[in-house]
């Protein structure tokens, strides 16, 4: 049988409720300018590496990736930027298996917060 005559193999995209494709659009958009606000605070290889994860949709990798800088590095962060973070880590569902994202709490205490 010719390549031509098989018939062809598609596969079935999930199906996404409009609220779903809704959040990741925000979790999406709201990582990305997160990022970018704290964009002159960051090494350039890992802001580097932080834009590859949003360009390619690893949000979790992200935030994750974020959190663990923000925390170990003590980077100074205002009170707007800590709520859009804790905003942003209340939107994962499933957080389990990341070291950062799965204990916000205390990611959230560890930042180091300045007056705007």
């Amino acid at each position: 049988m010719e390549s031509s005559e098989r018939p062809r193999r598609t596969r079935e995209r999930p199906r996404r409720t409009q609220e779903q494709i809704d959040r990741i659009n925000k979790l999406n958009k709201e990582s990305r300018d997160l990022l970018e606000r704290l964009a002159d605070r960051l090494p350039a290889e890992t802001l580097a590496q932080y834009r590859t994860f949003s360009d390619v949709g690893e949000w979790g990798e992200l935030v994750d990736g974020l959190c663990a800088s923000l925390v170990k590095r003590q980077i100074a962060v205002t009170t707007a930027e800590r709520d859009s973070l804790a905003e942003l880590m209340a939107m994962f569902i499933n957080s389990e298996g990341y070291a950062y994202l799965g204990d916000p709490e205390r990611v959230l205490s560890q930042l180091a917060v300045v007056p705007a």
